[in-house]
């Protein structure tokens, strides 16, 4: 038998998986433009999401960019931390990147060289 529809004002609950989801879903909405679909598509679950993106200049290990999302041009992450090693920038435009949202925060998962 299925239960009855929550009457207004009744207490709902989350486990805290399904709350960082729903974070992560409002949050990558903030960040866009607006568009639902793109905050889907970069929530990934529980605590993640990969994005395409670019960066510009070399990048130090330890430390922070920001990144150009590659699909939604308008849309930058901020602090992106690079936790594996340094990429110097060389000749040429942007560099491509992969980042990914976990623990909490963006990091870099992937650059070119």
């Amino acid at each position: 038998m299925p239960k009855p529809p929550r009457q207004s004002g009744q207490r709902v609950t989350f486990t805290p998986a399904s709350a960082r989801r729903i974070a992560a879903v409002v949050q990558a909405y903030e960040r866009g433009n607006g568009s639902i679909h793109a905050a889907r598509q970069r929530s990934g679950g529980d605590d993640g999401g990969i994005v395409r993106g670019t960066f510009t200049g070399a990048w130090a290990k330890g430390s922070t960019k920001t990144v150009t999302d590659a699909t939604l041009s308008a849309v930058t992450y901020e602090g992106v931390q690079n936790y594996f090693a340094t990429i110097n920038a060389g000749a040429g435009g942007p560099k491509k990147c992969a980042i990914a949202f976990a623990n909490g925060e963006w990091i870099l998962i992937a650059a070119e060289c």
